[in-house]
């Protein structure tokens, strides 16, 4: 994952609302697949078990918000549990087969999260952020960005 992509994903977390949340999750995950499947293709070992990893405590992130409490919440747990063994699978014989599973599974599960978070009228998770405004002024090839806060105090004192 390159740093315009690691920004793009900061920025969609800071406006996000629960569901919103665990559609980004998804994201990060396929992302990471990618790359995965990537660093396999070049025969790059150590980097296929790094991203292998971080896909890893992606999906630890998605179990860990499940309400287990519920039918679905169980049968979403099941899934997790899935791909968390696929992930070990590819992890361990360097294979790519294990992440198509993966892939196949959480993207059928971003596409249903898409659609209630389409639904969710709830705000965002996280408060007292700056906003940012993206626009084309002065420049027609770069898309500039202006971050401000009405705040004048974020953090601890916030």
């Amino acid at each position: 994952m390159n740093k315009d992509m690691i920004r793009e994903f900061t920025m969609r977390v800071s406006s996000a609302n629960k569901t919103e949340m665990v559609v980004i999750l998804y994201d990060i995950a396929i992302t990471y697949i990618g790359d995965a499947k990537k660093a396999l293709a070049k025969g790059d070992k150590p980097t296929f078990r790094l991203e292998v990893g971080h896909i890893r405590n992606t999906v630890k992130e998605l179990m860990d918000s499940v309400n287990t409490s519920t039918d679905i919440g169980l049968n979403l747990m099941r899934l997790y549990v899935f791909c968390n063994g696929e992930l070990t699978r590819a992890f361990l014989d360097y294979s790519e087969e294990p992440l198509n599973h993966v892939y196949n599974t959480l993207s059928k599960l971003r596409e249903g999260y898409a659609e209630v978070s389409r639904q969710d009228t709830s705000g965002p998770v996280m408060v007292n952020t700056e906003r940012v405004y993206s626009g084309l002024t002065y420049n027609k090839k770069r898309l500039n960005e202006y971050m401000s806060s009405s705040e004048g105090n974020r953090g601890i004192l916030a």
